[in-house]
């Protein structure tokens, strides 16, 4: 081997392991710089959390939800214990599910999906919210945007709101009262004020698969040019469905029935009333007398 290309070799070897020192180098300080600023953004306030979203929230408020989350000041971004957060989220009334998200380099998003408003119940001289779950929102008060709820109770009113969580949303908003009357020839009786002027009465075990039929029910039934009925009437779904006429005979049978299963109904109320308060009565008489006679 000639003296220069020797040199060439040896030359080039050079250049080799100064490239490799410079690439060295050169990752080295990228490692740096990204610790750096990785520990710049820990220890900085930088990772202190500046905004918090919330989305999807109806029924429980922001207030309530920033409290629940309790980020403060001075909550690093990195350290918030997300899943204890959305645990405590899923606890409150009318929460379905939570989803909790961390943005860089200081947001966090919370999105909230709560059950759906099915119905109304009174409650005294207030509206309470019914959810698809059935749960009753004590603590809340309901505008009179759902269909009322009267006199259902326990796996009643469950079966009557999976009733109306399979109706469709055009038929529930269609509806203003529904009523439960039952009696001893009708023990499951449902009585439905819709808002178009019609009522609807059926059996709570068998309407279910019944009321998203009701608009081909009404379809033939005569209205004036303003849409108004002619005739307004019963939408009978105790047996097929058959409408009949406030004017009939036998609408007026079913309307008396009706009327006479809402008396019975008014006086059983009126006796299980005044048994609870014969009851109370008897109760704090007792205790007067248990007092009375230590005092002796």
């Amino acid at each position: 081997m000639s003296d220069e290309r020797l040199k060439q070799l040896k030359q080039g070897g050079r250049q080799k392991r100064k490239r490799k020192h410079r690439i060295q180098f050169a990752i080295f300080m990228t490692v740096i710089a990204l610790v750096t600023l990785i520990l710049l953004y820990m220890f900085t306030g930088i990772s202190y959390v500046k905004d918090v979203k919330i989305e999807g929230n109806h029924l429980i408020t922001n207030k309530k939800v920033s409290e629940i989350l309790n980020i403060g000041d001075k909550s690093r971004i990195y350290t918030l214990p997300v899943s204890e957060m959305e645990q405590n989220l899923r606890l409150q009334d009318g929460v379905k599910k939570v989803e909790i998200s961390r943005h860089f380099p200081n947001q966090v998003n919370v999105k909230i999906q709560e059950y759906a408003l099915r119905a109304i119940i009174a409650d005294g001289s207030d509206y309470r919210p019914v959810l698809e779950n059935g749960q009753i929102l004590k603590n809340q008060q309901a505008e009179k945007s759902g269909p009322i709820l009267n006199d259902f109770e326990g796996s009643d009113r469950v079966r009557m709101i999976d009733i109306l969580n399979r109706t469709e949303e055009s038929i529930r908003n269609n509806m203003s009262e529904i009523n439960f009357l039952p009696n001893r020839e009708a023990s499951a009786r449902v009585q439905i004020f819709m808002n178009d002027g019609l009522e609807v009465i059926g059996d709570l075990r068998t309407m279910g698969d019944k009321l998203n039929y009701y608009p081909g029910m009404v379809k033939d039934i005569p209205r004036d040019q303003n849409g108004n009925l002619v005739k307004p009437g019963i939408i009978d779904l105790e047996v097929g469905a058959v409408f009949i006429p406030y004017e009939s005979k036998k609408a007026e049978e079913k309307r008396l029935e009706i009327e006479s299963e809402i008396e019975a109904k008014k006086e059983r109320d009126k006796k299980k009333h005044d048994a609870k308060m014969q009851s109370l009565k008897k109760k704090l008489e007792s205790k007067k007398a248990k007092k009375s006679d230590k005092q002796v």
